[in-house]
């Protein structure tokens, strides 16, 4: 091999032309839908339950936050009066709270049914017909960086991969 060649050889495999640095490249896994769903929901509940202390187990934390948003309901729903723009105004917020803790109910027993590898063939043949749309939400999931650069910004991503999630998964009982 004369120099020139060399030359030539050494900027292909420094610039990505030859084959040398596929290998240390990390192959892409290639996950299906179950394990989609399963890593779309514990990212969604790990932002629901953000506030609380990651030192309490999962689950327990699942709990408390459920707890919070029965509180919550109660409280509202002892001052409704539709007299008042503040009795309204709980009126809203108990609505709110009743759709919050049905989502957060759903959300976590979803996400049981997905702990359990046994069912794993079992879902991934009931998602079936749902594998494009669990797979954009991945996308979205794994790229979420994009999506989160402001807090409301934030929260409309997380609203919107909940219930997309949710629809996805409405069948599964």
């Amino acid at each position: 091999m004369n120099e020139r060649s060399f030359i030539q050889f050494c900027s292909i495999t420094l610039y990505g032309g030859g084959r040398m640095f596929g290998i240390f490249k990390d192959a892409e896994k290639n996950i299906d839908t179950y394990e989609q769903v399963h890593l779309i929901l514990k990212s969604l509940l790990t932002y629901e339950l953000k506030e609380l202390p990651i030192r309490y187990e999962f689950w327990y934390r699942v709990a408390i936050r459920q707890e919070e948003c029965r509180t919550l309901q109660a409280e509202h729903r002892a001052r409704i009066s539709m007299t008042t723009a503040v009795g309204r105004f709980h009126q809203k917020q108990y609505e709110a709270m009743t759709q919050k803790l049905t989502k957060l109910e759903r959300l976590a027993d979803i996400y049981k049914l997905f702990c359990l590898e046994e069912e794993r063939a079992t879902l991934n043949h009931r998602l079936y017909f749902h594998q494009e749309e669990i797979a954009a939400l991945y996308d979205h999931i794994q790229h979420k960086e994009l999506y989160t650069y402001c807090d409301s910004v934030q929260l409309q991503f997380w609203e919107a991969i909940r219930d997309d999630i949710l629809n996805a998964v409405a069948d599964l009982n």
